[in-house]
């Protein structure tokens, strides 16, 4: 369950968005294989966080292939917004809006 903080400013805290990222990247991306894009998950893992973007490296063991892949804060944090949002959309009513009157 989702702390009543982050429900209501929809967001995770800090120490899953690197999480977020590194599952985007396993489900999207691909090293290419005679042309075409390999069809096995790699395996990601952060390396660093340096001048503005995340660093993670992929991994397929199927082809023993490494590569390195930059995510920038500002696509990571839409990553995480669109995580959120989906998962607030899964469960319509779980946040709860206050409404201030003077």
């Amino acid at each position: 369950m989702a702390s009543r903080g982050c429900l209501e400013g929809q967001t995770l805290p800090g120490r899953f968005h690197v999480d977020i990222v590194q599952k985007h990247l396993e489900s999207t991306e691909r090293h290419r294989l005679r042309s075409r894009p390999c069809r096995r998950k790699p395996w990601a893992s952060h390396m660093e966080l340096a001048h503005g973007a995340h660093r993670f490296e992929l991994e397929c063991c199927q082809h023993n292939t490494t590569w390195t892949k930059d995510v920038t804060v500002p696509y990571a944090l839409a990553l995480l917004r669109a995580f959120v949002d989906q998962a607030l959309a899964a469960h319509p009513g779980t946040v709860a809006v206050s409404v201030q009157t003077e």
